[in-house]
């Protein structure tokens, strides 16, 4: 039986990530301020360090670091995370030289509007930006430091490729109803697409696999992507679906169990059992499509290794 969990990641940074080399490793002397995150490959150091742990859930604000600490093309100090870029400034005082970089401004793109009222106690105006918070989503931003963590709101509820979202100054809130009571809110990974959009050399998400006191860890996560051979395609035509499954270092897994369910243009669903994934990492099949009825067709996407479990969807046309 299929899970009903769903991960919600974008397929243009997917199939990039699934091609990239270990053949560079960064080796880097640590210090004593140091922090080491197995599930993908990177230290965490010194002022960056003091950042991350100064407020008590930075996992779930911040996510893990996808890079090591590196000087960009303007030569300011920065470190990519899931969620968030940090910047270095050190003209500052000590205690205020690491900031969050405003990914929410950098990457927000207008998204269909929820006619949803904001003239209830349950919403906060926001003059300063000419938007409200409401609801869960308020809930979320009082709880995690408002407006000194998120910035201020730039949009309000929208809907970007079926997902409930909001955009403020240095996050997006997400909407995950399938999730867990009390976790329906997260914080979108704009760490990782403002990576891709800023065309960052693809080398910084090597993990660090060389060096003295890297421990020996094994598969702590499944990342899972997935794409199809044809975006578009006709009524009749078969359609072939590849799933890539990586753990935390970005190295392929064998042996993962893939599942997945289409949901056509019309509402209907067909569920499919591939292979497991080989060497590599990579499982595929073929499938028919089926139908008479034209549109958008969705794939969810779900994969199993002993107790970790992975999720993510894609998308095609159906077309004529």
């Amino acid at each position: 039986m299929l899970r009903s969990k769903r991960f919600w990641i974008r397929v243009s940074a997917v199939i990039v990530v699934a091609v990239l080399g270990f053949g560079w490793h960064q080796v880097q002397a640590q210090v004593e301020n140091s922090r080491y995150f197995p599930e993908t490959g990177h230290w965490v150091t010194d002022e960056f360090l003091l950042k991350y742990e100064s407020i008590p859930n930075p996992t779930l604000l911040y996510g893990a670091p996808i890079t090591e600490a590196f000087e960009d093309t303007f030569g300011t100090k920065v470190q990519y995370f899931e969620k968030v870029r940090f910047e270095l400034d050190p003209s500052l005082p000590s205690n205020i030289q690491v900031k969050l970089s405003p990914l929410g401004e950098y990457l927000y793109q207008e998204g269909k509007k929820l006619g949803l009222s904001t003239n209830t106690p349950a919403c906060r105006a926001f003059p300063e930006s000419g938007h409200s918070v409401c609801y869960a989503f308020l809930d979320f931003f009082d709880k995690n430091g408002g407006v000194s963590q998120f910035g201020y709101p730039i949009s309000g509820f929208e809907d970007h490729d079926g997902r409930f979202i909001q955009y403020f100054q240095n996050a997006v809130f997400e909407w995950h109803p399938e999730n867990a009571p009390g976790k329906w809110v997260t914080v979108g990974n704009l760490g990782l697409r403002y990576f891709y959009h800023h065309e960052e050399d693809l080398k910084y998400l090597n993990p660090v696999l060389e060096g003295e006191n890297i421990p020996n860890v094994s598969v702590l996560r499944l990342r899972t992507k997935a794409f199809v051979s044809s975006s578009v395609l006709p009524t009749s035509e078969k359609q072939t679906i590849f799933v890539i499954v990586q753990d935390q270092n970005f190295k392929p897994i064998s042996g993962v169990k893939v599942e997945f369910k289409v949901t056509l243009p019309d509402g209907n669903t067909k569920e499919y059992r591939t292979g497991n994934t080989n060497a590599a990492g990579i499982s595929m099949l073929d499938f028919s499509v089926g139908t008479g009825s034209k549109g958008v067709a969705n794939i969810q996407v779900f994969t199993d290794y002993g107790t970790l479990e992975g999720q993510t969807r894609t998308s095609f046309y159906i077309w004529w």
